[in-house]
């Protein structure tokens, strides 16, 4: 088989990207017939097509579906060695792309953030909040090199480790008929109205399934983008929530809201790292998730 053309790979994407090889060639700044050239250079290296031209532009066929899916993950890692090879230049190596979670940032993970780059200051830590459904999503498709979030979310085809753990807990307002317990299970909150982070959190599948478990309806007329906001509007008597515990100290005594302890066996969640393959990562990743790992480790005992 004949090598593929790096820069072939690029234009057929553009092209499906764009829907027409005409757009693709204005983006790419190369005249169009240039385009159809190397796609056809392309089908011919597999014997297949893979491209759909019609009047309404250009689709992948299946054949193109899955080799755009190849052509990606490829020009990512071409991208990533580029990257890294640049740093030695510069004297900085390596630079990991991290994405967690809010849980995880409010947690212990800025201080072994930090305590990494003291140790490591050749190496960048590029953080970005994300859902956790979309951090383990992007780790898979190599658009992250490490996730770090709550299990709630599927993270089918990684490797995972074990980070931390939190408390999920129920907040009630201060006059609340529940605001007396000691303790209470998830199914004990619907009655009333739900405030709850938004429909693409990894919690939000987990509410659902609970309240299908018991066989309650869950009226849901709040979602927002943070615990913190939940806690707000929780503590202005428009329903209850559940948060983490570690709000606790600050949000009780400014908003005037109840904390109280869950029983359901999934409101102590296990905070994961996450990588698609631990001995395929860039040195400076595998070191970061090494560090990880030991503070973890350390943390608990």
């Amino acid at each position: 088989m004949r090598d593929i053309d790096p820069v072939s790979i690029r234009l057929f994407l553009a092209t499906l990207e764009e829907g027409s090889i005409a757009k693709a060639a204005a983006r790419e700044n190369i005249v169009p017939s240039a385009i159809s050239k190397r796609m056809s250079e392309l089908e011919a290296i597999f014997n297949v097509p893979l491209l759909e031209r019609s009047l309404k532009g250009v689709t992948a066929t299946p054949a193109g579906e899955a080799f755009r899916q190849h052509a990606r993950l490829w020009l990512q890692t071409v991208d990533r060695m580029h990257r890294e090879m640049a740093g030695y230049v510069d004297g900085v190596r390596g630079h990991v792309r991290v994405m967690a979670s809010v849980t995880s940032l409010a947690g212990e993970l800025p201080a072994d953030i930090q305590a990494f780059r003291s140790a490591h200051p050749q190496i960048e830590i590029d953080l970005e909040e994300r859902m956790t459904p979309a951090i383990f999503r992007a780790v898979h498709e190599g658009l992250a090199d490490v996730g770090i979030a709550s299990e709630f979310g599927s993270h089918e085809g990684l490797q995972v480790f074990a980070y931390r753990s939190y408390e999920l807990t129920a907040v009630v307002p201060a006059r609340h008929p529940l605001a007396g317990q000691s303790s209470l299970t998830y199914a004990q909150l619907l009655p009333f109205d739900q405030i709850e982070l938004n429909r693409d959190s990894g919690i939000a599948r987990v509410f659902e399934a609970a309240a299908r478990e018991a066989k309650l309806p869950k009226r849901t007329r709040v979602h927002v983008n943070a615990y913190e906001t939940i806690c707000t509007l929780v503590g202005r008597g428009m329903g209850v929530g559940v948060v983490p515990h570690y709000l606790k100290e600050s949000q009780e005594r400014t908003t005037g809201i109840r904390f109280i302890p869950l029983s359901d066996s999934w409101s102590h969640p296990d905070i994961f790292v996450a990588v698609r393959d631990i001995e395929a990562l860039p040195a400076a990743a595998r070191a970061f998730v090494t560090h990880l790992k030991v503070r973890a480790i350390s943390k608990r005992d």
